[in-house]
């Protein structure tokens, strides 16, 4: 039997066992798009800015790419993390502005040696307590907040149904042991301009 049809068999029955979980993961996550506020397209726009910035700073220096952290929202990109140098800083923010329907890039990487172990751990609990807090909280859509937490300061990105819903997450977030401060880019839904 010929070498190519045998490779073609194998992968079509592999590919053919991959499609029901391929298709199960994919409505998952345009379930899951479809109860934020920026909707599918919305949530697929920032996928896809999302990856083109990791591949980009990967593709640049893997050691930039593992030192930064890529957050999106409705165009908008936030960058946290520590780097060795200005150079990597610059060069990490560069990149974030090169790739297209970014909005704005909201730049919070530090320039220094990366954290301890022990202190990402810490920033992990604290990034869990207020995701927690908000999802507990029936008065607050937590599915529109991403949340960053880096040498105990939270950084909060969204989309706010008003003014009072963002004071009550701003609030759970800064009452959460080891929280240093609150740092919000969250919008009013409002104020949104499409």
């Amino acid at each position: 039997m010929n070498k190519n049809i045998i490779v073609l068999s194998v992968t079509t029955l592999v590919m053919s066992a991959c499609a029901p979980a391929i298709i199960g993961g994919g409505a998952a996550v345009v379930g899951g798009a479809m109860v934020k506020e920026k909707g599918v397209s919305g949530s697929l726009t920032d996928t896809k800015i999302s990856t083109k910035i990791t591949v980009a700073l990967y593709q640049q220096d893997p050691n930039l790419h593992a030192a930064v952290n890529v957050m999106v929202q409705n165009g908008e990109v936030m960058l946290t993390g520590a780097v060795d140098t200005n150079e990597m800083h610059l060069e990490a923010v560069r990149i974030a502005w090169s790739v297209e329907g970014v909005k704005r890039v909201i730049d919070n990487i530090s320039v220094s040696k990366g954290a301890s172990f022990g202190t990402y751990a810490k920033d992990s609990w604290i990034t869990t307590q207020v995701k927690s807090k908000l999802l507990f909280d029936q008065n607050i859509q937590s599915v529109n907040y991403s949340i960053k937490t880096l040498s105990g300061n939270v950084y909060l990105m969204g989309i706010a149904q008003d003014k009072a819903e963002l004071d009550m997450v701003v609030h759970h977030a800064r009452h959460v042991d080891g929280v240093n401060k609150v740092v919000s880019y969250v919008r009013l839904k409002g104020d949104i301009v499409e």
